[in-house]
């Protein structure tokens, strides 16, 4: 991995941290959120790779949306399949006005978390992605 990657992998884990750490509907939520869309345009950005996405079950949630979509990839583990986990990616700015309602339709067991999406023609652009959260500290 380049330099760059590292660095903006490190980024991304400080930036999550900080997400996971804040609670919900809290200033500094909404701080860390400002800043993450001023760094990377993250709160126009939502990558899916399940039920959200194009053609699939609940893609009907996002469809009002509007905006563009792009097939690409995303590094990770998806049913153990390996590390490149097809993705699309929405790029809308009507997604502003409705993390809320996505955040409660994902549930406690997902949470959204910032992640480089590698799209097929080459770019590389920072997103949301809905991850499997991890299990609580008791």
């Amino acid at each position: 991995m380049s330099a760059d990657g590292r660095l903006l992998n490190e980024t991304l884990q400080a930036f999550n941290a900080l997400r996971r750490q804040a609670s919900d509907d809290s200033p500094w939520l909404r701080l860390v959120d400002r800043l993450a869309h001023a760094a990377f345009r993250a709160s126009d950005t939502l990558i899916v790779y399940g039920s959200l996405s194009p053609g699939a079950p609940n893609h009907h949630r996002l469809a009002p949306l509007g905006g563009t979509w792009e097939p690409g990839w995303v590094e990770g583990e998806r049913d153990h399949v390996g590390p490149h986990v097809s993705a699309h990616l929405l790029r809308s700015p009507a997604l502003r006005d409705h993390w809320d309602m996505l955040d409660r339709f994902e549930g406690a067991a997902y949470e959204r978390i910032l992640v480089p999406f590698h799209s097929h023609q080459g770019s590389r652009v920072v997103g949301y992605l809905y991850a499997a959260a991890p299990p609580p500290v008791t």
